[in-house]
C-alpha cells in the first residue's frame, strides 16, 4: 500500500455514502483529510465517527454548495489555504434528479453539480496537486454512463427533453469519463493520476431529495440488490492507496479497469467537453 500517513486527502460529497465510508476507512491510514459539506449536521457526524476510529487523524470540514460556482471557488481558496500540498483529491459529490431546473449559473443542476463541479474544483485545487511527490485524483462516475451515446451538444442542459432525468444524469457521468482522460493526458507528466471509478449500485442517499411519486416506491424496491456504501467505496479507497504502477485515466470497477463505452475514450469529444467546461465556469486552465 501508499503510505497515507502525514498526506493531505481531499474528499468531496464526504458526508454520507460512498464518500463518508471513504472518508473514515482512510482515516485509518492516519492522513490529513479535508472534506466538503452542506450540512453541518452530518459533517458533524462524520468528524465523531473519524474521530471514533482513527483519534490522531486531522480533520478539517469545508463548506461547498457544488451546484454554486462562487461557492466551488470559495471552497477551493479556503483549501488551498489550509494546505500545503495535496496527494489525494476525490471527486465524489454528486445529485440525480428526477425533474428539471437551473443553478444560479443558468445550468442544469445535474451537469452542474455531477460535472462542472468535478472541473472546476480540480482546476482550482491543482497547483497543491503538483510538485515533487506522486499525486492522484480519483474521480466517482458510473455505468450510467452507457444512458447516452454522447453528449447532447445541442442541448447539454436537456431543457427540451429531461424526462425523468436518467439521460441528463449518464450525461453527466459520461461527462465524468471524458474529464478523466483529457486531465490524465494533460498531468501526463506531472506524475499525478487521474481515474474514473463506478461504486456499483450503493445504498445511499443519492437522489432522495427527489419528489417525484415514484421515487421513494422505486428506492425501497431496489434496496435490497444494493451493496454497502463501504463495499461502494472499494475502488476509491484502491485507487488512493495502492502503490504507484503508472495506471491513468482508465476506469475502475470493483478495483479493476474496465471496459467503459466507445465513445467516452473519444479525446477530441474530451476536448470539446473540456472547453464547453471553460466557458460555462468562465475560466480558462492552461495545464
Amino acid at each position: 500500500m501508499w503510505n497515507l500517513n502525514n498526506k493531505t486527502v481531499v474528499i468531496s460529497g464526504a458526508t454520507n455514502g460512498i464518500g463518508k465510508a471513504a472518508a473514515i476507512e482512510l482515516s485509518k491510514e492516519n492522513p490529513k483529510i479535508l472534506f466538503t459539506y452542506r450540512n453541518q449536521s452530518l459533517a458533524d457526524e462524520l468528524l465523531t465517527e473519524i474521530k471514533d476510529v482513527s483519534p490522531n487523524t486531522r480533520v478539517q470540514p469545508v463548506y461547498c454548495d457544488f451546484s454554486d460556482q462562487n461557492s466551488i471557488k470559495k471552497c477551493a481558496n479556503e483549501i488551498n489555504d489550509l494546505c500545503t500540498s495535496i496527494d489525494v483529491l476525490i471527486n465524489n459529490a454528486g445529485v440525480v434528479n428526477t425533474s428539471y431546473h437551473e443553478t444560479a449559473d443558468g445550468i442544469e443542476n445535474t451537469f452542474a453539480v455531477n460535472h462542472l463541479g468535478y472541473f472546476l474544483f480540480t482546476n482550482l485545487l491543482l497547483q497543491k496537486l503538483k510538485g515533487d511527490g506522486e499525486a492522484r485524483i480519483v474521480n466517482v462516475s458510473s455505468a450510467a454512463h452507457s444512458f447516452v451515446k454522447k453528449m447532447q451538444w445541442e442541448d447539454i442542459n436537456f431543457k427540451h427533453n429531461f424526462g425523468q432525468g436518467l439521460r441528463p444524469y449518464g450525461q453527466s457521468k459520461l461527462a465524468n469519463l471524458l474529464f478523466t482522460r483529457r486531465l490524465a493526458i494533460k498531468l501526463s507528466t506531472d506524475n499525478i493520476s487521474v481515474n474514473a471509478i463506478h461504486p456499483g449500485g450503493v445504498n445511499t442517499s443519492l437522489g432522495s431529495q427527489n419528489k417525484a411519486w415514484y421515487s421513494k416506491p422505486l428506492r425501497l424496491i431496489l434496496r435490497p440488490f444494493f451493496r454497502s456504501p463501504l463495499k461502494g467505496a472499494e475502488s476509491i479507497i484502491y485507487l488512493a492507496t495502492k502503490q504507484d504502477d503508472g495506471v491513468t485515466g482508465e476506469y475502475f470497477v470493483d478495483s479493476k479497469i474496465h471496459k467503459s463505452s466507445t465513445y467516452s475514450k473519444n479525446l477530441e469529444e474530451a476536448q470539446k467537453l473540456w472547453e464547453l467546461s471553460e466557458k460555462l465556469v468562465g475560466q480558462t486552465f492552461n495545464i
